[in-house]
């Protein structure tokens, strides 16, 4: 049997898993293209590399402090409302599921146009503005974790990485840092790393910068022999740095902090302040109650290279454990064959 299914959202990490899921399954030949937003987004340069069709549109932000905001930027979402009824009309999917984001919005508006079923997942504890705007059109709402009070959903927890499967030997007999801050990476931390780089010669460092600081950090690789720089961590090398990592240090997503706890790592959590409704520090303090002794939240006001530093002298005592609870999560593979 072959259909079509449309994938959007800008939480890409989710967005691979199931379009791994959608190429090995047996039941279905799945027609893919994914909806994202314009060059230099990351999804405008990973999808493409996937052999998936890629499409591009123009979204507007929606923000809950400043309606202004709003009001500026509904040009851009009428825009990409009729962006996405073009491309729908044309790709004609079967299905439409979404991984939240600005960008997701007036795809599923415009699906609503064309009585296509539709699902918006969201990863968070929170319901995210585009989650809640998305609920209103989609025919289900699934969720990382049970959220009341949101209609039409059904839990199915978060598609974490495959890759992490994958346990090969380790890059270096030092003990690892990996350095995240999800896919944009954080000027923030990049900078205390960039301060205690002369303080952590025993371990090997892995650090994931984002695109804005990658060519600016990329020298410090000839300087420090034991500092390796990436801008986006190809998904073929995630699985044995961060199961060979003693140490992961960097901001807690949704996404971050399950793989955190599925691999039982010790970590340094440093939540992004300005995140929606206080989701990260959410996420870290989830983080914590599960992984009590191995695990430092750090309150970005409160960052600095020597607490940093201290941090990591602290940590490091605490005996390193490896495990790997990761499963292969298909519910929602399953509901999308309920739907369709």
């Amino acid at each position: 049997m072959r259909r079509k299914i449309i994938i959007t959202g800008t939480h890409l990490t989710p967005a691979q898993e199931l379009i791994r899921q959608l190429r090995e399954d047996s039941s279905t030949d799945w027609d893919i293209a994914y909806i994202g937003r314009y060059s230099p987004s990351i999804e405008s340069r990973i999808i493409p590399e996937l052999n998936i069709k890629f499409y591009s549109i123009t979204c507007g932000k929606f923000d809950r402090k400043f309606i202004s905001n709003t009001i500026i930027g509904l040009p851009q979402i009428l825009k990409g409302i009729i962006q996405a009824n073009k491309i729908i009309k044309q790709e004609k999917p079967d299905i439409i599921v979404s991984f939240g984001g600005y960008v997701s919005v007036p795809i599923i508006i415009a699906s609503r146009f064309h009585s296509i079923p539709s699902i918006t997942h969201e990863q968070t504890f929170t319901q995210s503005l585009a989650t809640k705007i998305n609920s209103y059109f989609v025919s289900k709402v699934a969720l990382s974790f049970p959220i009341r009070n949101i209609k039409k959903s059904i839990v199915t927890g978060n598609l974490l990485r495959r890759e992490l499967l994958n346990n090969s030997p380790p890059v270096s007999t030092k003990p690892i840092i990996y350095v995240t801050a999800g896919n944009q990476g954080s000027v923030i931390i990049n900078s205390y790393i960039k301060k205690i780089l002369p303080h952590l010669k025993k371990y090997y460092i892995i650090h994931q910068t984002g695109n804005i600081d990658y060519q600016k950090y990329k020298q410090f690789e000839k300087t420090y022999s034991n500092y390796k720089v990436y801008n986006y961590v190809p998904a073929s090398e995630i699985g044995p740095i961060l199961n060979n990592a003693q140490i992961v240090i960097g901001r807690s997503g949704a996404n971050t902090s399950q793989e955190i706890i599925a691999l039982s790592k010790k970590s340094i959590l440093i939540p992004l302040p300005f995140s929606q409704q206080n989701e990260q520090l959410l996420n870290a303090q989830f983080v914590q109650k599960i992984l009590t002794d191995r695990t430092i939240i750090i309150p970005q006001i409160e960052l600095s290279a020597d607490k940093l530093l201290e941090s990591i002298k602290k940590i490091s005592l605490i005996p390193s454990k490896k495990s790997n609870n990761l499963k292969t999560n298909l519910k929602l593979l399953n509901l999308i064959h309920e739907m369709v």
